[in-house]
């Protein structure tokens, strides 16, 4: 389908079930199968899914249980359990004890993600943080915006649900667009957005400052995406100048200027531009969304890989970046908040670093390195990086909560992270190895090691890496050699080039190099704090 067609088909403001029904999913599209657990009919939601799931590439099969509101779970294999409540039906008074005492109880028959969603519910529902790949949504926001318009309680004994046929294709977007491309798919990590015709109606060149009118409805949503601690970006053919005297004057605009983590006020082209804000933030170009009115800009940008919306319609576009695949996160970190300001550190750091030796450079930052051995407080976040990077990692192992959690409670098996704060601000996890133990050998075995894209360049890989090294020889009371596991992706390069300079070995496509566990490693000018939590 022409892709005009299909993102107003599945972003309209009044969605039609027979425009849906025209879209279906591509031979090649990545095929999960969902064990549905319900206490209300499902079906009319599932006949749509797809449409919405077409547009992240995914396409899903259905195994039901029968409907059940006590949720006495059977063993259903699935690359995901859903659970499908309408809450009102319970009288009990803690809703929140019943439904963690059932996810840990599904928890106990399947490995696969489990998302609870929940409509009718008049108070929030706490989810455990100890039930490792659980999440829980709730549909009444988007319930209320239809009014009576979403419930038929006349229907309701023939078609098993409350819910009324229009109610149900509005839950299908948020579930089939947000919630389950949230679970299989790379999160995106910056919004790059155009100016004129874009941010606001008008060409501030042509028009002026004053005559500009402002596109509130995605100013609104953008900045959503901001509080949850995306990277917003500037990529406009103005006068820098002119764009300052904007944000400075327009005080009726949402956004502010310091909303922006980079930004590009300049005449070069936008591929230019966005190649240049995918540097300074450490990012693939493939984690980027960019949003323009020129259907040319967005043309000349095909080549770099990301994800793109034309802004030709500012309501429109508002929707869209309402609903888009990728914007929403399954669970917020501390991460989340400290983001923005760490990359906004990053220049002052890169300065200091081609002025000062490594050992000053680390002396007059203040940088501190805490490691902690085993801690399962900080599976979410590993889950999360594991998950996403790209550019520093390995193997590609992309462990879930649940693996995570397994690994943590074996003892030939441990999970290392490393969090680094320093006087210009607190980076959170920069760092995780997960490691095990051969047992005949008795040698350490590295199965995946990963570093976010923001800890980059600091000259801090090679003290911090094989400081997690020894750290993981003692813990799991190995000998002194490690075997290295390593595979070549498309992205990868600068974790291979570190392993094959550090340890002066030529790689070969995929494999493992043999190297010894350094016993001391000078850490002059750093700060190290260990946490073993076990």
């Amino acid at each position: 389908m022409n892709t005009n067609i299909l993102i107003k088909t599945l972003f309209a403001n009044d969605l039609k079930r027979f425009n849906l029904l025209s879209i279906e999913p591509e031979k090649n599209y990545q095929k999960i199968k969902i064990a549905v657990y319900r206490n209300h009919s499902f079906e009319m939601i599932a006949s749509v899914l797809n449409s919405f799931l077409a547009f992240s590439e995914l396409s899903a099969e259905y195994i039901y249980s029968s409907y059940d509101d006590s949720l006495n779970f059977q063993q259903l294999n699935a690359d995901l359990n859903l659970i499908w409540l309408d809450v009102a039906r319970y009288k009990m008074d803690d809703i929140s004890g019943f439904i963690n005492e059932r996810a840990q109880a599904l928890r106990g028959l399947s490995d696969s993600p489990i998302i609870f969603i929940c409509i009718g519910n008049k108070t929030e529902i706490i989810l455990s943080n100890n039930i490792p790949d659980c999440y829980i949504f709730s549909l009444n926001q988007e319930l209320n915006l239809l009014k009576d318009d979403a419930f038929d309680l006349i229907k309701e004994p023939y078609s098993g649900t409350r819910l009324s046929n229009k109610a149900s294709l509005y839950c299908a977007r948020v579930i089939g667009l947000q919630y389950i491309p949230a679970v299989f798919k790379p999160i995106i990590k910056a919004v790059i957005l155009d100016l004129d015709n874009t941010l606001y109606q008008g060409i501030l060149g042509e028009d002026g400052v004053d005559c500009l009118l402002p596109n509130l409805e995605l100013q609104k949503e953008v900045k959503k995406l901001k509080d949850n601690g995306m990277f917003l970006c500037l990529a406009s053919k103005n006068e820098e100048s002119d764009v300052i005297e904007l944000f400075k004057k327009r005080t009726d605009f949402i956004l502010r200027l310091e909303d922006f983590t980079a930004i590009r006020v300049n005449w070069n082209s936008k591929y230019e531009n966005i190649k240049s804000l995918a540097h300074e933030l450490n990012i693939g170009t493939d984690a980027m969304l960019f949003i323009d009115d020129n259907p040319a800009e967005i043309e000349n940008t095909n080549g770099l890989g990301l994800k793109t919306i034309l802004a030709n319609d500012s309501n429109q576009t508002a929707q869209i970046v309402k609903y888009y695949p990728g914007l929403m996160k399954l669970k917020k970190s501390n991460e989340d908040l400290i983001r923005d300001k760490d990359i906004r550190a990053n220049k002052e750091r890169s300065i200091m670093a081609k002025t000062l030796s490594p050992q000053d450079y680390f002396k007059k930052l203040g940088i501190k390195l805490c490691f902690s051995i085993n801690d399962v407080a900080k599976i979410p976040r590993c889950a999360e990086l594991l998950g996403k990077t790209n550019q520093f990692i390995l193997n590609y192992q992309r462990y879930s909560e649940l693996e995570l959690t397994n690994l943590l409670k074996s003892d030939k098996s441990c999970v290392i992270t490393a969090s680094m704060s320093d006087n210009l601000s607190d980076s959170g996890i920069i760092a995780i190895l997960v490691l095990s133990k051969d047992i005949e050998s008795n040698i350490l075995i590295l199965n995946e090691l990963t570093v976010s894209c923001r800890a980059l360049g600091r000259n801090l890989e090679s003290i911090m890496i094989p400081f997690m090294f020894k750290l993981g020889k003692d813990k799991l009371q190995t000998i002194d050699k490690i075997k290295i596991n390593y595979k070549k992706g498309e992205r990868n390069t600068p974790a291979l080039k570190w392993l094959s300079e550090f340890y002066n070995n030529n790689l070969e496509k995929n494999g493992y190099i043999l190297c010894s566990v350094p016993n001391e490693i000078i850490t002059d000018g750093i700060k190290i704090e260990i946490v073993n939590n076990e």
